[in-house]
């Protein structure tokens, strides 16, 4: 296998990596916004 494939494969699991800490992030972002709604009322 080709050196290249090694770098392609890791470049994309480090950007599937932070894609999905982002995706985290935000749900719990969006969860904390909604309760502080909720307790505001």
């Amino acid at each position: 296998m080709n050196s290249m494939h090694y770098l392609y494969a890791a470049y994309i699991a480090t950007w599937l990596i932070h894609g999905s800490y982002l995706t985290i992030l935000v749900r719990k972002y969006a969860r904390v916004r909604r309760e502080m709604e909720r307790l505001r009322k």
